[in-house]
């Protein structure tokens, strides 16, 4: 049986974190940087949530933009799991209606995946044979290890309160790769 890995788009496979701040700074241009970005309420005092999350939309409604590039290691990190037996789930919090402009990106980019999943509900794709979750979310990767999972993520402000939560966060996905592929 294939191993299955459940991958996130987001701060995962790119920095996102970067280009929403651009959409952000265009509704208030005194919002702080990502570097400082330690809660997930982050918008509070700046601009509204549904400002926020309409900033949000606009970065995955022009996902396949080019301005918007993967990790440099992103191509070679999916093509290695893919090498080594895993089964490659990219699960994005995301709405659906911007699956052509995700699959889009993920093609021109050639990152590898078996399947693409777009909802607000990634934690349901983790059943007895996910073996591996990599997300930047701490809330995710608790659920992973909830179940039994191996959790990864790369290290952001946002998590970084969590590294001792079940869960390892590294500097880049050749790290994590290293790690899984040690297990």
């Amino acid at each position: 049986m294939r191993k299955k890995a459940i991958i996130d788009i987001d701060n995962t496979l790119w920095q996102f974190c970067n280009a929403l701040y651009e959409e952000l700074r265009k509704i208030n241009k005194n919002f702080p940087t990502p570097d400082s970005w330690t809660h997930w309420d982050l918008w509070e005092g700046y601009c509204t949530e549904d400002d926020f999350y309409n900033a949000v939309n606009i970065v995955h409604l022009n996902q396949h933009s080019d301005n918007y590039l993967p990790y440099p290691e992103a191509k070679d990190f999916l093509l290695s799991l893919r090498e080594n037996g895993y089964h490659i789930t990219i699960a994005s919090h995301r709405l659906p209606d911007y699956r052509k402009q995700t699959e889009k990106w993920l093609e021109k980019h050639g990152l590898v995946y078996d399947e693409l999943h777009l909802s607000f509900q990634k934690t349901q794709l983790f059943d007895t044979s996910t073996d591996v979750v990599v997300d930047d979310s701490p809330k995710v990767l608790e659920k992973a290890v909830e179940n039994g999972i191996m959790a990864l993520g790369l290290l952001f402000p946002w998590n970084r309160e969590y590294v001792d939560n079940g869960f390892m966060f590294f500097d880049n996905l050749n790290e994590i790769l290293s790690h899984i592929l040690d297990k």
